[in-house]
């Protein structure tokens, strides 16, 4: 049933859901953080014409077979987003999603659940904003009807487009919703853009104390022309979309180093890396060394879980971001 927003059992419910989301990426890291601290002083959090700071929720609408996702094009941003909107007063925000997923699309959707599964703090109109609360809904794949007054342009998509297409807000949610098992092939030169990509959001989440040496476009030519078909170099891939990386060095004896292993930060967590690793091994029979920075506490316990072991610590003087940094081996 519906509940009213200045009930305190749901604001208690909201903030802790908010509160045990684990990110999946930088931008809702951030946005968790920035909901906490602004909700807090909300006295009706849900109500829009209480404080410019509110409450909305949005839909992450999927088909029933889950494969594909529906975008419509705000009419305002001329961007492709999901549906969503204002909480009214009877309202919870997984009731509201579902309801602007009706309203905005045509659609029979139905709520999957009341469980959230993504959290973003963006700008509204008016000088508002918005503390965004998602949830999952489906839909029988069929055309969408919007009605007069919503925006026309609504589509169903696949999900690497949907993901290509989407923009920093959006695209964290839609690849950790995106289902299946990803496939380790060898890489392509059409995906040096994506391996890039991938690369930056894994170290935006993962190292944000340590900055990336390079500027972004630098990164991308790096990834072309020095890393992609020069390397001996595997990927990770779902329906077209990247969501993995690992270049590997080969010495002598069969022995040799990771060079570079990156997950999208939406599957870490989600065993792409043992799998990774796995295949490492079994390229590098004779023993295999990785350099992890110190301040990555996840993938040095990663790696020693996979049987990697210590073996020295450095200041970091050696490596372009000048931070310190620990060397691992793994020997058969």
């Amino acid at each position: 049933m519906p509940v009213p927003d200045e009930d305190p059992t749901l604001r208690r419910q909201l903030r802790a859901a908010v509160d045990g989301r684990r990110p999946v990426d930088a931008r809702e890291r951030d946005s968790i953080e920035r909901f906490l601290a602004l909700y807090d002083g909300l006295a009706r959090p849900c109500d829009e014409h209480a404080d410019p700071v509110h409450v909305t929720a949005s839909a992450i609408v999927v088909s029933d077979d889950r494969s594909r996702v529906l975008l419509h094009k705000h009419k305002r941003l001329g961007m492709w987003l999901q549906p969503g909107g204002h909480i009214d007063a009877d309202e919870a925000p997984w009731v509201a999603a579902e309801r602007e997923a009706r309203e905005e699309t045509g659609l029979a959707a139905a709520l999957v659940s009341a469980d959230l599964i993504h959290v973003d703090v963006h700008p509204g109109p008016r000088g508002h904003t918005h503390l965004d609360l998602r949830y999952l809904v489906r839909s029988p794949l069929v055309p969408p009807t919007p009605p007069e007054g919503e925006s026309q342009d609504v589509q169903w998509f696949a999900w690497h487009r949907a993901v290509a297409m989407a923009e920093p807000g959006l695209e964290g949610v839609l690849r950790a919703v995106q289902p299946g098992t990803p496939k380790i092939r060898e890489v392509r030169h059409t995906d040096a853009g994506d391996c890039a990509h991938v690369y930056l959001r894994s170290r935006a989440f993962a190292l944000p104390t340590v900055p990336v040496a390079h500027e972004i476009r630098e990164v991308r030519r790096w990834m072309a022309d020095e890393v992609v078909g020069r390397t001996d170099m595997w990927v990770a891939e779902i329906d077209g979309t990247v969501v993995g990386l690992m270049v590997l060095d080969h010495d002598r004896d069969g022995r040799g180093w990771i060079e570079h292993l990156y997950l999208d930060p939406a599957w870490m967590g989600r065993g792409l890396g043992d799998r990774f690793v796995g295949l490492a091994k079994e390229r590098l029979p004779g023993g295999i060394e990785v350099w992890c920075f110190q301040v990555n506490e996840a993938a040095l316990r990663f790696y020693m879980r996979l049987g990697f072991i210590e073996v020295e610590r450095t200041d970091g003087a050696a490596n372009e971001e000048r931070a310190p940094d620990v060397r691992l081996a793994w020997r058969p």
